[in-house]
């Protein structure tokens, strides 16, 4: 028996844990084939699996190890991995596909014994005169009711690969993970204008928890970086340099290490704000020359507030490096003028430089009157990328934020109006939408369409449209499922 599925892989991919996981997997599951029950190297296997297992437990529901068509899935997880350095899998999964087999599925409950007669099960079965079928009895007659096969998967290309629920589960848990950054970053700017001690391990731990969300499923939180009508959008601001920082950072291949570095000190950069007038910083009137020489005090500021206020280590010495150079142009121009101009600013102030001035254009913060679209914004970041920006790196940020960057609405060639979710890198003119419109209004139920799937041909995205022309915000659209 076979089930269908897409062809399509949506960005939902698992991390290390998942990783370990499978590959304990197969590495246990060619250690039964060649050793016996006693062998030390067998039960330490048998342990190393069981430990791997248990991290996924918790939630009381199923562990499934799966493959659909050439993938490998923990739960719902694709785990990237060559099959030839996943311990020889290819050839265990190439025996499951005689079999019917399409993966395993491990209860909560189950226990390290259980475990060990699993594998020493599997490891004397016969292809040509076994089935799924067969199979499933046999585990009811050696009693292991704690696992089962699960039916091969064939794959569909009209059909999405991943389950909606999945989709929005991930949208969900990017919600809370920014609004849990966007607290972080409030407590310890107001802790700094009291002059209050300020704490950054629950800093750093959204920081991972922000890395964790973006090398799984990035559009999400860059879904909620176009909500600009904060209460104070200071705090919003700061959080959504450090998740556009952070997406360049996980496709640049930084470690963890770095990456946390990286998110801290983008989290960070506008701390030297709170050392300004509060009557400059909510201005709503355009800035004058005087303004602007205050307000460029802020690189400065924030270097030292972060020095004096903060404990002494990588992540705080990054930071002010950060805070410091995040106006200076790839040319040495900008603010504040260094005394160093044989070397160009660090990689974190480069990549800050660009997210910054993406953010804080499109945003139309106060001073600014009126936010620029996304689309514009670009367009005038890449007239200027010689003086301003590193090329390089505006071309990976480029690539994040696409031709219809998430969060952003638009017209579809039925006129209808949609919100872009995610972005398919392969077709960038084809994203995943949520329609929330026609002609006749809003709609009472959103169509989640994905556009690059063969049945929806007939829908083209049209243009970037303004939400306020229309007299809609998207917050109410992006957060109302």
């Amino acid at each position: 028996m076979t089930t269908t599925t897409s062809s399509r892989e949506f960005r939902i991919l698992a991390g290390k844990s998942e990783e370990r996981l499978l590959n304990s997997f197969f590495v246990l599951y060619k250690t039964a084939r060649i050793m016996e029950d006693n062998n030390p190297t067998f039960q330490n296997q048998c342990q190393s699996f069981f430990d791997c297992l248990r991290e996924f437990v918790d939630d009381g529901g199923p562990v499934i190890i799966k493959t659909v068509g050439e993938r490998y899935f923990v739960n719902e997880k694709l785990v990237r991995f060559d099959e030839n350095g996943l311990s020889g899998a290819s050839s265990v999964v190439q025996e499951w596909k005689t079999l019917g087999v399409g993966g395993v599925s491990f209860k909560s409950t189950i226990a390290l014994d259980e475990v060990r007669k699993f594998f020493r099960f599997v490891s004397r079965i016969k292809p040509n005169s076994l089935n799924l079928d067969s199979l499933s009895a046999s585990l009811k007659t050696h009693s292991m009711s704690e696992v089962g096969f699960l039916a091969r998967v064939e794959v569909n290309a009209d059909e999405p690969m991943i389950p909606e629920e999945v989709r929005r589960h991930f949208r969900k848990t990017a919600r809370t993970t920014f609004f849990q950054a966007t607290k972080v970053v409030e407590e310890v700017m107001v802790n700094t204008r009291d002059k209050k001690e300020i704490g950054i391990a629950k800093t750093k731990r959204v920081i991972h928890s922000l890395i964790d969300h973006i090398t799984r499923d990035e559009s999400s939180l860059i879904e909620l970086t176009a909500i600009k009508d904060y209460d104070d959008y200071t705090y919003a601001h700061s959080t959504n340099v450090c998740v556009y920082a952070l997406t360049m950072g996980v496709r640049l291949g930084l470690d963890r290490a770095r990456l946390s570095h990286l998110g801290f000190a983008a989290l960070f950069h506008d701390i030297g704000k709170v050392k300004l007038p509060t009557d400059l910083i909510r201005k709503p009137d355009a800035f004058d020359e005087n303004d602007w020489r205050q307000m460029q005090q802020h690189p400065l500021l924030g270097a030292k507030t972060i020095l004096r206020n903060m404990k002494l280590d990588t992540h705080t010495v990054r930071a002010a490096q950060g805070a410091l150079e995040h106006h200076v142009n790839n040319d040495f121009t900008g603010y504040p003028r260094l005394v160093y101009k044989d070397r160009p600013a660090n990689l974190f102030s480069r990549i800050i430089s660009i997210v910054d001035t993406f953010d804080a254009l499109t945003s139309g913060r106060l001073y600014l009157k009126k936010s620029i679209p996304p689309d514009k914004v670009l367009k005038k970041m890449h007239y200027q990328m010689k003086v301003k920006f590193d090329p390089f790196l505006l071309k990976i940020f480029n690539g994040i934020v696409g031709i219809y960057p998430a969060g952003s609405l638009v017209l579809l060639s039925t006129d209808e109006i949609a919100v872009v979710l995610t972005n398919d890198q392969e077709n960038p003119g084809r994203p995943y939408v949520k329609i929330i419109g026609n002609r006749a209004g809003l709609l009472d139920s959103p169509e989640w369409v994905d556009l690059s799937r063969g049945d929806q041909d007939h829908r083209q995205v049209v243009r970037m449209i303004d939400p306020d022309h229309y007299g809609l915000d998207i917050k109410d659209f992006i957060l109302g499922d």
